[in-house]
């Protein structure tokens, strides 16, 4: 099971850059020239910026050109909805998290998430993949912490220190696409407020 979003939550305004840069169909120059000097991502250092640009790339690469487009033009919330698409093929422990612990949540129509789910699941997690047994306290509370940011962002937790749960719509755009792409797994896990 992939647990591989320790270093980034949803990143909205860098994906869509790369997804505009990568439907350039940019060679190796191209990209690097884009990403290190040019700074399309405006982040604070190369470093950051190449760190971005790679996990924002990594996860488009996950789907279609199709969506890169819409990550790329559309309003914010839709493209906000694509990136969490993206981000949920690319890390499936997240989307596995959604459609069972979350959903559980919804259904139990609790008020809050709490720590302690994150901690059960991942417990859970880690008696049927031999390599979450071995993640380190400290990587632990960092998927945590990313996962709630990204529940944040992608607005199934409030911006509250109690991390209301909040009730999500998958938009009609998102749910056609997913659904013509066979990507059922990843709508059932956006659809966990359902």
């Amino acid at each position: 099971m992939l647990a591989n979003f320790t270093k980034a939550s949803l990143i909205v305004p860098e994906t869509q850059a790369v997804a505009r840069l990568l439907l350039e169909y940019p060679d190796a120059e191209r990209w690097r020239q884009a990403i290190e000097v040019d700074n399309v991502l405006q982040a604070k250092t190369v470093n950051t910026a190449k760190s971005y640009a790679n996990i924002a790339r990594m996860r488009l690469e996950t789907m279609t050109e199709e969506l890169w487009d819409v990550i790329a033009n559309a309003e914010r919330p839709t493209a906000v909805q694509a990136i969490l698409a993206c981000a949920l093929k690319f890390s499936p422990m997240l989307a596995e998290f959604m459609r069972t612990s979350l959903a559980d949540e919804y259904r139990r129509m609790s008020p809050v998430l709490e720590d302690r789910v994150w901690r059960s699941f991942f417990a859970d997690m880690a008696l049927n993949h031999r390599n979450l047994a071995e993640v380190s306290e400290g990587t632990q509370a960092k998927l945590r912490q990313n996962a709630y940011r990204i529940l944040t962002e992608a607005g199934y937790l409030a911006k509250n220190k109690a991390r209301s749960l909040q009730h999500v719509r998958v938009l009609p755009e998102i749910r056609g696409y997913l659904t013509n792409y066979g990507q059922q797994d990843i709508l059932s896990a956006m659809d966990c407020a359902h």
